[in-house]
């Protein structure tokens, strides 16, 4: 379940950095991405290539997916493919685990851009995402996917 993030600012005489302080019921994985995300701002952003083979920024919110093409990860974003040299259990280690699920071995969606979930047809998941792609996620990965979602509510 996603956490409500309260933001608050207070000046302190006298104080010379910044100091944060983090504080919730329990450390989990969307706490955990936060203190990334403040610790190093570009958390977040991945150096990727485009199909000319030059090197991008691209951040984690304009992912759609992630796959295993050909031993390479393949970057699905809003406006285009990409390529990342890293294997595909280091970027879902890597991105952000609030953000992100993996759905096969060799997928990973960015929840955010999931129109909808169909379990319809019994034993199968259809993921379809909100640019009109479907996704299946393999029969494996059915009971985390379903953990998952009852978890958000």
């Amino acid at each position: 379940m996603k956490k409500r993030v309260n933001v608050r600012f207070e000046v302190e005489e006298g104080c010379r950095g910044i100091d944060v302080l983090f504080t919730a019921s329990e450390r989990d994985g969307q706490v955990d991405a936060l203190i990334e995300r403040v610790a190093d701002p570009l958390a977040g952003t991945w150096a990727v290539q485009n199909a000319d083979g030059f090197s991008v920024t691209l951040s984690e919110e304009r992912i759609v997916t992630a796959c295993s093409e050909n031993k390479r990860l393949k970057i699905v974003a809003d406006d285009g493919e990409y390529r990342l040299n890293m294997s595909m259990q280091d970027f879902e280690r890597a991105v952000n685990p609030s953000m992100f699920l993996r759905v096969s071995r060799y997928e990973i969606v960015n929840l955010r851009r999931v129109e909808r979930f169909d379990f319809s047809v019994s034993g199968t998941l259809r993921i379809e995402l909100e640019d009109g792609t479907e996704v299946w996620a393999s029969r494996r990965f059915i009971p985390a996917v379903k953990e998952r979602l009852s978890k958000k509510g």
